[in-house]
């Protein structure tokens, strides 16, 4: 009886072990998959920024709609410019055809199959129209919103219709947050280059700074979960 026991104890400190050892393995993956991802993507915001945040502060100076809303939706709505609609019709923000659209078409699978999207010329156009697209009635409170209040702006876009997700606002939010979009808020064209520059400058830094506390905590998390299981390994030998 007293053998049983003894390699009953040792079966399930195995057991225990092998399932330690397997935790740590997937979270060890899923955290450099999601860092991974992570560096992904602010390489093609940094890319779609120094692209278009030229456009985005010429249609603010234009129309008054903040650079960081642009922005913010044009990274949203066509990935960075990555997005099967984005490529095949330079159409970055989403926008449907609607009754009164006389320009190109594009048929593309979104809430419904086969929904009739705007198709331009070039990106450029794209910022135009959007602008353009704004000005319509059922947008009309934004344009009594301070225009370096990008939440409000978020939150009403929401509010209007602009699109059909729940947390379009906090997601629209989110990406402003993330790359700083609400700098360009505060710019004009004039020298905009090194404007852009500068900011380029400053996003990879902070991000640099970011990486850094991350790979310190997932350090500090990974002896913390090893600590915790020889405790309780001690604990049952006991």
């Amino acid at each position: 009886m007293i053998f049983c026991n003894s390699k009953l104890e040792i079966l399930n400190s195995m057991k225990k072990l092998f399932y330690f050892f397997l935790f740590i393995l997937s979270f060890t993956f899923s955290s450099f998959s999601k860092d991974k991802k992570e560096k992904e993507d602010l390489k093609h915001a940094i890319e779609y920024i120094k692209k278009y945040a030229q456009f985005a502060i010429e249609e603010m100076e234009k129309f008054g709609i903040p650079a960081s809303i642009k922005l913010g939706q044009g990274i949203l709505e066509s990935y960075s410019g990555r997005s099967f609609l984005s490529k095949n019709t330079n159409n970055h923000f989403g926008i449907k055809c609607g009754k009164n659209w006389v320009g190109g078409i594009y048929f593309h699978d979104d809430d419904l199959p086969k929904e009739c999207f705007r198709k331009y010329k070039s990106v450029r156009e794209s910022f135009r129209d959007h602008s353009k697209f704004l000005k319509q009635p059922r947008y009309h409170k934004l344009f009594f919103l301070d225009k370096n209040d990008y939440q409000s702006w978020a939150m009403e876009l929401k509010k209007a219709g602009y699109a059909t997700s729940i947390k379009y606002a906090e997601s629209l939010i989110k990406q402003i947050e993330k790359y700083c979009l609400w700098k360009f808020d505060k710019e004009n064209s004039y020298e905009i280059n090194n404007k852009i520059d500068k900011y380029l400058t400053f996003i990879m830094e902070k991000n640099m700074e970011k990486n850094k506390v991350e790979q310190s905590n997932f350090i500090v998390n990974f002896f913390i979960k090893i600590a915790v299981f020889l405790k309780n390994k001690i604990q049952f030998s006991e």
